[in-house]
């Protein structure tokens, strides 16, 4: 079995899907999310350290085959966000790609969400899946994901951020199922 993290990065939440997967199957292991401090509790570079360390502590920990993230879009809608905005979204997410390759020594793979979700719809062979329905696919794909419920009976905001990771570790392990074997993976 092959072991890959995901990752779904922000500068509030990063959530992280555990995923084993071989030639003939993919199940989940764990997930989970690590929250940096928040802007309130000091620098962007404080911040992005404070992540880095417990990122590190779960790769470590987790000693993966491969580290999967969803990439940051490389195009904002205007008056969407702002540049404060974007500057931080890229600097955490390349943050946490530094913090794999220099903690276990792993380069990641990087998704784009039309990526992921138009993997994951012809691995299920389901019609295209959108982004509101990403959460509700997970949900069904693997029944151990059960997501965190508020005091208010509502969904907590962290699962969101959880079954985007699931994701991207399901879309790695579906584009390397077939590649078990191969020299070299």
């Amino acid at each position: 079995m092959k072991k890959v993290i995901g990752l779904d990065v922000s500068s509030s939440v990063i959530g992280y899907g555990i995923i084993e997967f071989d030639k003939d199957s993919i199940n989940l292991v764990k997930y989970g999310h690590i929250k940096p401090p928040g802007s309130d509790k000091g620098s962007l570079a404080f911040r992005g350290l404070e992540a880095s360390k417990k990122v590190r502590e779960l790769l470590i920990a987790e000693s993966p085959d491969a580290v999967a993230v969803e990439m940051y879009a490389n195009r904002f809608s205007a008056g969407r966000s702002s540049a404060r905005t974007i500057i931080v979204l890229s600097f955490f997410n390349e943050l946490m790609s530094l913090t794999s390759l220099d903690s276990v020594g792993i380069e990641t793979d990087k998704y784009t969400v039309a990526n992921i979700r138009s993997t994951i719809s012809k691995y299920l062979k389901n019609k295209s899946i959108s982004k509101d329905q990403i959460f509700e696919v997970i949900r069904a794909t693997f029944p151990s994901f059960t997501p965190r419920v508020n005091k208010n009976g509502n969904i907590g905001t962290e699962s969101f951020d959880q079954a985007d990771a699931i994701a991207v570790a399901f879309c790695h392990a579906i584009v390397n199922q077939n590649k078990i074997g191969v020299k070299g993976v």
